[in-house]
């Protein structure tokens, strides 16, 4: 099944995306269900069970090049059923009755749009759906603050001396031993202090007992 809306523009579009940006995929399911939506009514969400039955069923691809993201309806024969756009901005349309089901606007040529409602059979699907489109908008917006000087910035501090300024390192024999060589040292001194102690080593002026 092929969507008329929506058709004429893959090819051309996953096309460029072979050209000078690599295409990356940030999230794939194997199956997901399109529905053709009832009128809404009011201003609240949609009930998915209001759907019926799916138009169309295949693999859901969230794919990015450069900043441009989309989220893809394939065939299981490798054509295209929908594409939906996907902007830093963008964020999946819920319903009321199901954490499943979403909203979907899928774009064509000239801008044409329109309405379908996707869902998957485990809600770890929409999940990793909804994940990788978070993560190309977080990769997204981190390139957008790069380019327009809005990421964190490292004040340059300058760490040269000034004029006249010098800078006086005290080396002394001791201090250039190695830690093994001190503690043969410390342990000579462990040695002749207890040495001194013995009542021949000390002054004459001292009382020893």
């Amino acid at each position: 099944l092929t969507c008329p809306l929506l058709r004429s523009d893959f090819d051309r579009c996953l096309r460029s995306a072979m050209t000078t940006e690599v295409l990356k995929t940030y999230a794939s399911i194997d199956k997901c269900f399109a529905f053709k939506l009832p009128p809404r009514t009011g201003a609240g969400q949609y009930s998915a069970k209001s759907w019926g039955e799916p138009v169309w069923e295949g693999m859901c691809k969230m794919v990015g090049k450069g900043g441009k993201g989309l989220i893809l309806l394939e065939n299981e024969n490798g054509g295209y059923f929908a594409k939906s756009p996907v902007a830093i901005d963008t964020t999946l349309e819920g319903v009321a009755d199901s954490s499943r089901y979403f909203v979907l606007k899928v774009v064509g040529d000239g801008g044409r749009h329109a309405y379908v409602g996707i869902g998957f059979g485990d809600r770890a699907h929409a999940f990793d759906l909804k994940s990788g489109i978070q993560r190309f908008q977080s990769i997204l917006k981190a390139e957008t603050d790069a380019k327009s000087g809005k990421g964190d910035i490292i004040p340059d501090t300058d760490f040269s001396l000034g004029q006249g300024e010098q800078i006086k390192i005290n080396l002394t024999k001791d201090k250039l031993k190695s830690p093994s060589e001190k503690k043969k040292k410390g342990s000579k001194k462990k040695k002749s202090s207890s040495k001194s102690k013995k009542a021949g080593d000390v002054p004459s002026d001292w009382v020893t007992f």
